[in-house]
């Protein structure tokens, strides 16, 4: 072989890595620290860090790649004693920085097998295939249950999901599931079929054929940045985004001026590609009545594509399922498995209309070569109805999970967090409002984004470009503080103007049991210390 491998060598390795790494997991259990064991400088610092570590030396002044390797051994050796304990323990209870999830144990050993067996899924053979296409259709469907959308519908169906069908004004209200590397592909995948799909509905072209013409905008309210950025990846233009301004707004204004924008622009001679975010990333509200916004679609010809990346999931929960009504309506989705699902990185999912996929996505990502050969019959191979060719068998840890865990499972998950976030929420609007000021009137789900109480010098400050960079500095100053105790984790953001700190509860270890108490003691001290010095 053109590698040597000593088998010995090779599955001491194994064993190694596997003991290492099951310690490692049963630290995020008992310890429950967010950061690293052991960070690693980097080469420019290695002096001032104070490190004369030989190993760490090589490891951080090599010059390139080396002439000849240094072996399995070694390269074990430096990757157990440097690199992991220098990597944030974000798969942890107490990570509420971004929407970071975790992975399940169910997910993370379909991860491990998924790795060993390397199954590139573009493959076409029935036979060499048939492990991924069974697992990959089971697990679809799964996903698509999850979340209570139709699917294979029969006369046998609910009520409720009879009017479902009957509200969505199509012959052909089935949805199907592929995965995606995550939300930013997912939703770069809503934005290119609503183009398509306008081109061929409102302006009679087809773009994946003819080009595009530059007369699709994209309106949106609250949306994460990811939508700018699939305008400027597929040429619409981030300028072609209009955001519709919503702050302060109840629902009734909202919509109205959603309607007003989408008429405004098809008198325009506009086409129209709604983009709605069921969660705004910041603070987790729901500000629309989304079966209003697709009626409003409806009338207009407009295209609906609903991000749903991790609001999504409040229909595991009776509790919550309210808040993610009218997803149905939408002609594509977003979703998101590495966040709420808790399946390992990376994985997100494009859920759409089932009558989309021939007439939509296969003009639109087709990939035919006489070296891509497909003898499958059936339904559409991934590689022709989404962005890549090559595939990690993603549908396996998600599967494993959703097989292992069910519907409960997963309701519990959400439901827990939701309760940790409400905790969070209520201490600090109703017990220690003298530390922290919350930034939103309510907690509908996951997220609580919140600050510290303004100082008295600040509070006097008149409004403008100089409070707000004091805020910003006084927020940015906690922040550090909090973050460098290790007991949880939290990311930055900007609400309203103000300089914030956000928290995103969507890990499956957590509990308000063991997890609430020694990050409320955390908050409270590191509060206490920034009002000291003031």
């Amino acid at each position: 072989m053109a590698l040597p491998i000593d088998n010995t060598s090779f599955h001491a390795a194994i064993s190694r890595v596997t003991s290492e790494m099951s310690k490692r997991l049963d630290s995020l259990e008992t310890q429950r620290q967010t950061l690293p064991p052991r960070p690693l400088p980097s080469a420019e610092n290695l002096a001032e860090y104070g490190s004369t570590d030989p190993g760490l030396v090589e490891l951080l002044r090599s010059p390139g790649i080396p002439s000849q390797g240094n072996g399995l051994d070694k390269t074990v050796e430096l990757l157990l004693q440097y690199i992991t304990p220098a990597i944030a323990d974000s798969a942890g209870p107490r990570y509420f920085g971004l929407v970071t999830g975790g992975a399940t144990p169910a997910s993370l050993v379909a991860d491990w097998i998924v790795s060993v067996v390397d199954q590139n899924t573009i493959l076409h053979s029935p036979r060499a295939m048939s492990g991924y296409s069974a697992i990959k259709d089971l697990a679809m469907r799964m996903v698509l249950d999850l979340f209570n959308l139709p699917n294979n519908v029969s006369d046998s169906d609910s009520a409720q999901q009879k009017q479902q069908l009957k509200r969505a004004k199509t012959d052909d209200v089935d949805f199907r599931a592929i995965t995606t590397t995550g939300s930013t592909a997912s939703n770069v995948m809503g934005m290119a079929a609503g183009r398509q799909w306008l081109g061929v509905h409102d302006r009679k072209v087809d773009y994946s054929q003819e080009g595009y013409d530059g007369q699709v905008v994209v309106v949106t309210n609250m949306a994460h940045a990811t939508v700018w950025k699939a305008a400027s990846i597929l040429g619409i233009g981030r300028k072609q985004v209009i955001e519709v301004p919503g702050m302060g707004m109840d629902a009734k204004g909202l919509e109205e001026a959603f309607e007003y924008t989408v008429k405004e622009q098809k008198s325009a001679g506009k086409s129209v590609l709604v983009f709605l975010s069921f969660g705004e990333v910041n603070t987790g509200i729901f500000p629309f009545n989304t079966h209003r916004i697709a009626d409003i679609c409806a009338s207009n010809n407009a295209y609906l594509h609903i991000d749903g990346a991790f609001g999504i999931y409040a229909r595991c929960s009776p509790s919550y399922e309210y808040l993610a009504q009218g997803l149905e309506r939408a002609h594509s989705i977003t979703a998101c498995g590495h966040k709420w699902l808790n399946v390992p990185y990376d994985c997100g999912f494009f859920i759409y209309r089932t009558y989309l996929e021939k007439s939509i996505l296969e003009p639109i990502f087709s990939s035919s070569a006489a070296y891509l050969p497909s003898t499958d019959s059936g339904p559409t191979h991934p590689m022709n109805i989404s962005i890549e060719n090559s595939q990690r068998f993603r549908s396996l840890p998600v599967w494993a999970t959703l097989y292992a865990y069910g519907r409960d499972g997963y309701q519990k998950i959400v439901e827990e967090n939701c309760r940790y976030a409400k905790t969070l929420f209520d201490w600090m609007k109703n017990t220690r409002s003298d530390l922290y000021t919350v930034l939103t009137e309510e907690c509908p789900l996951n997220i609580v984004v919140f600050a510290q109480k303004m100082p008295l010098e600040l509070e006097s400050m008149a409004e403008g470009p100089a409070r707000t960079e004091a805020l910003g500095k006084k927020n940015a100053e906690l922040l550090k503080r909090i973050n460098e105790t290790g007991v949880a984790y939290f990311s930055p953001t900007v609400w309203n103007g103000r300089p914030a700190i956000r928290a995103a509860i969507s890990n499956w270890r957590t509990t308000v049991e063991a997890d609430w108490e020694p990050v409320r003691a955390m908050l409270e001290q590191q509060a206490r210390i920034a009002q000291e010095l003031v």
